[in-house]
């Protein structure tokens, strides 16, 4: 793992109307807020939304305030590195190894270089955290 970081996830619940989403996202960009990771809506984690990861958590609690967003957070982590195949398989192992249990996990690989997002339950960040910091 070349470098990861403990970010915070943002839940937002968006009205069932064609054209929210790019509300939202115009919103986001005219505010300036860097946007790491975007997506929704999922079903079945801690509630149905749409969730956003920006680059600055801060920025995004300001935006949120003022345009009167109501939203959640959740911690996650963001492992990023240059491809080498086996990457998610030796993270996941050493994840599991420490009894951590893994809630959620998106991967991708782009250009020779990969990305993870892991969620764990609440009581295991600390533990999560100091794992990634000897690895």
């Amino acid at each position: 793992m070349s470098h990861w970081q403990q970010l915070t996830e943002f839940v937002v619940r968006l009205p069932h109307r064609a054209g929210e989403l790019a509300r939202l996202t115009a919103q986001l960009r005219a505010a300036k807020v860097e946007i790491l990771s975007y997506y929704g809506p999922t079903e079945g984690r801690s509630a149905d939304g749409f969730h956003i990861i920006p680059a600055d958590a801060e920025q995004f609690r300001e935006f949120a305030a003022k345009i009167g967003l109501g939203t959640w957070e959740e911690s996650c982590f963001h492992i990023t590195g240059a491809y080498r195949g086996g990457d998610l398989v030796g993270t996941l192992d050493a994840i599991s190894q420490e009894g951590i249990n893994i809630q959620f996990v998106n991967a991708f690989e782009s250009g020779g270089q990969m990305g993870i997002l892991i969620w764990v339950d609440d009581a295991d960040v600390d533990r999560l955290t100091k794992l990634l910091s000897v690895v």
